[in-house]
């Protein structure tokens, strides 16, 4: 059985969690655009461009999602 990995540092957490952070607030600013900005101005097809804020904003915790399946499986494989 192979031994314990070593920790990362304290440093490198930080950093994937303002990552992961700025992902979120990237993906939720446009949300926020096309959901309140945009769909407020009475365009015509307002309800179809506030449903692109939700796809918006689910495209957003999605990505930060995939981004932590990347890391984990970078971890792994860096460990093999």
């Amino acid at each position: 059985m192979s031994a314990a990995p070593d920790p990362a540092s304290v440093s490198t957490y930080v950093e994937d969690g303002a990552r992961i952070a700025a992902i979120l607030v990237v993906w939720g600013i446009l949300a926020a655009f096309f959901a309140y900005g945009v769909a407020d101005v009475g365009l015509p097809f307002s309800g179809l461009i506030a449903q692109l804020g939700s796809l918006f904003a689910l495209a957003g915790v999605l990505n930060a999602v995939l981004y932590l399946a990347y890391r984990t499986v970078d971890y792994w494989h860096a460990q093999a």
